[in-house]
């Protein structure tokens, strides 16, 4: 009975492998870069906890096989929040190694970030356990935000929710096998409505901006994929997932332990007093008439809140947990009253438990803080030092309480944030290494100034990282939120103030951070990421060029610097160059979209067209819901005058972003095709000023402009259609009265 299942499985397995079907699960892969051996992340480690199509990148790092004899190794597990989000350039890990080099400037301190988007303990462990090879001098830790979200969570979308630990760790142990990524991949296609695999949109570094932005939102589609998976604080699967966490941190530790490496362990801070509970729900069991009275005392207390009267706002609010006290919105009320009375401390333990009842758990609560903390004191003969973040963050704020003072929104540290954490772990390391790192101690830390100079923190970047944290509030869950049209119009005026420092600085001075920052850290590929980005926003596209060639070549197991390089070329006119890295980037990622589409533009401003619609639909078998793709063979037909199929692909476009650019573009070509061009000429105009990149919506404009007289006007649509696209000369009239060719 155990035998032939066992022989049955075992031939498929080595079937499986013989034909090369599935993919590697270790979290690192060897490689050579410059001629050196290193390790360096394996995009395909993550689908054992996402689907391909939900999985998000790690972080563009390196480990070489072999440090060097000055070197110190740092490795920092975590989440979004430890990864820097959103912005990894400008994270802890960034300001952590900055700061300890600069204190033993004979060191090469390694912080390596292997932190990523999404993830909790259960995927955490296995980077651990495989991270424990690789020669670390110290670990830091710093998770806790997705435990109930995430892989495994109570309230996760990643598959099975909450299940036991042993349970948990049997899916994971099946799906390293080639015979259970085969039955995965088996159920996914079974799931209705299944999104494409995961193309190459979220890279880390330098990724071009495209017609659809991120043209994978059906896969990943942020915090707004859990807003119906409310659960109360005390559901059996939450705390479920408090023993999982347990056993997952239990085991990182002894990971470590026996690797002979001490751990810092940390708490996590999270914001408190401008992030609202997501989602509230009653406590269970309060009958009718408890939930009548409930409703009417709370609403009296809003009501004096509004007024102003805290006090009277209070006494109602009180009145009503007497029957729920559980309700995570009216803990928070509480909290907003006892501190515009000065109670801090009790406006705090209101804010903290508005947390821990959040229906929708985003936030590490006191239950997770706590576990860290006894663990920590278990473990602290064994190589095992608390940083109590949580602690530290708050009584660094005002009345002990943390806002937008180190936070963007709920839990991700701003600039200010990110520099404060990592002074306390450089702190906690400086303790902790040899006396012959400390022997060249330079006495005194580096200020936020010095390091936001190293890391280029300049103006642009200050306002420039606040674009993702606005797209992500606008939205819900955060929508959701207590009055947040306040919360919204605080973040704008960070933003705006943001901006205003952009006028402290001329563009010059910030190109002078740039290249100091350069100079002082050449290997740094973030480093030169964020400048490729600043210069290409300057209009300095062949400086920009450069350093997207230099990022390729720091990373050159990235396929998204090529891309990145080849879109900027393509731009500079030299088009042979541009479709050379294209195919790099195809060489790393086959199924790489964005590259597709790119080579597909390429195809068909040579008047190659059917090779053209070819790359065209090998972009759209990678990521069918690529909207760009479709707006390009709709281009394609069009310019074969076939009007009618260039519609329908025009329409499968705008139905994957309703409402957005390519929405729009279909219903300005319709009103053309019936005869109403005064009416597209204007729906042409209106899209281009909201996105002006839509060289495609400027290249129909010029024509019509042309066909209705206004050649001046059309001129300098063509001429805007060259900026983006130069290879595409041979489109555009040969004078202003001719006809395009």
């Amino acid at each position: 009975m155990l035998l032939v299942p066992l022989v049955v499985c075992g031939s498929l397995e080595g079937g499986l492998r013989l034909a090369g079907y599935g993919y590697p699960t270790s979290f690192l892969l060897p490689t050579r870069i410059q001629d050196r051996a290193c390790f360096v992340p394996n995009p395909k480690f993550i689908f054992r906890f996402f689907s391909a199509a939900q999985a998000r990148s790690t972080l563009p790092i390196k480990v070489t096989a072999e440090k060097s004899t000055n070197a110190y190794r740092i490795f920092l597990f975590g989440e979004s929040a430890a990864a820097g989000d959103p912005d990894p350039s400008f994270g802890v890990s960034r300001y952590l190694q900055t700061l300890l080099r600069e204190r033993f400037p004979k060191t090469d301190f390694e912080v390596i970030c292997v932190a990523i988007t999404g993830i909790n303990s259960h995927t955490i462990l296995p980077i651990a356990r495989e991270c424990a090879q690789h020669q670390g001098d110290l670990w830091v830790i710093y998770m806790g935000n997705n435990e109930m979200v995430g892989p495994f969570g109570a309230e996760t979308v990643f598959g099975a929710r909450a299940p036991s630990l042993p349970l948990a760790r049997a899916t994971l142990a099946v799906k390293a096998t080639r015979t259970g990524q085969l039955l995965a991949a088996l159920l996914e296609r079974l799931k209705p409505g299944t999104p494409a695999p995961h193309s190459g949109g979220d890279a880390q570094i330098g990724v071009q901006r495209s017609l659809s932005e991120s043209s994978n939102r059906k896969a990943w589609g942020g915090m707004q994929m859990f807003v119906e998976n409310r659960l109360g604080h005390d559901d059996p699967a939450r705390l479920r997932v408090y023993e999982n966490f347990q056993g997952n941190l239990n085991d990182i530790l002894a990971a470590g332990q026996r690797a002979g490496v001490p751990v810092i362990l940390s708490t996590v801070a999270v914001n408190l007093k401008e992030s609202p509970p997501f989602a509230s729900l009653h406590r269970a069991g309060l009958d009718g008439q408890q939930a009548t009275a409930w409703q009417g005392t709370y609403d009296a207390g809003v009501a004096g809140e509004a007024a102003g009267s805290f006090g009277e706002a209070l006494v109602r609010y009180q009145e009503a947990a007497k029957w729920d006290s559980e309700y995570a919105d009216l803990q928070f009320r509480m909290g907003t009253c006892e501190l515009a009375l000065t109670n801090r401390a009790q406006a705090r333990r209101d804010f903290e438990l508005a947390r821990d009842y959040d229906a929708l758990a985003f936030r590490t609560d006191s239950k997770l803080n706590d576990l860290i903390r006894s663990t920590a004191a278990r473990h602290a003969n064994q190589g095992v030092h608390l940083l109590d973040a949580a602690e530290i963050l708050a009584q660094a704020s005002p009345g002990g309480i943390p806002g937008l003072n180190f936070f963007y929104e709920h839990v991700h540290l701003n600039f200010a944030g990110n520099y404060l954490l990592a002074l306390n772990f450089a702190e906690q390391v400086r303790k902790l290494v040899p006396e012959s790192i400390t022997a060249q101690d330079r006495g005194a830390w580096a200020a936020a100034e010095w390091c936001d100079d190293r890391l280029a923190a300049t103006v642009w970047d200050r306002q420039r990282v606040w674009g993702p944290i606005m797209s992500r509030i606008v939205a819900p869950p955060f929508t959701g939120q207590l009055d947040h049209p306040k919360f919204l119009q605080e973040c704008e005026e960070k933003l705006k103030e943001a901006k205003g420092r952009m006028l402290l600085q001329t563009p010059q001075q910030v190109q002078q951070v740039y290249e100091a920052a350069v100079a002082a850290a050449p290997e740094d590929a973030l480093l030169h990421g964020n400048y490729e980005l600043f210069l290409e926003a300057g209009g300095h596209l062949p400086q920009a060029a450069a350093e997207a060639r230099r990022v390729s070549e720091l990373v050159p197991f990235l396929p998204e610097p090529y891309y990145l390089t080849g879109n900027l070329l393509v731009r500079l006119g030299k088009v042979p160059e541009a479709e050379e890295n294209f195919n790099r980037a195809l060489a790393i990622r086959d199924d790489f979209a964005q590259v597709w589409n790119e080579l597909g533009l390429i195809y068909l401003g040579q008047q190659q067209t059917d090779k053209a619609s070819a790359a065209f639909h090998q972009a759209l078998k990678a990521d069918p819901d690529f909207a760009d793709a479709y707006v390009n063979l709709g281009f394609l037909e069009q310019h074969r005058g076939r009007i009618e199929p260039a519609l329908e692909y025009y329409g499968k476009a705008a139905r994957i972003q309703p409402e957005g650019p390519p929405d729009y573009f279909e219903r300005t070509v319709r009103l053309d095709a019936s005869g109403r061009p005064t009416e597209a000429i204007e729906c042409f105009r209106t899209l281009i000023q909201q996105v002006p990149a839509f060289w495609q919506a400027r290249y129909l404009l010029g024509l019509e402009l042309v066909a209705a007289g206004k050649h001046d006007e059309a001129q300098a649509q063509f001429s805007e259609v060259l900026r983006y696209r130069p290879d595409y000369s041979a489109w555009l009239p040969a004078s202003p009265g001719a006809p395009a060719q």
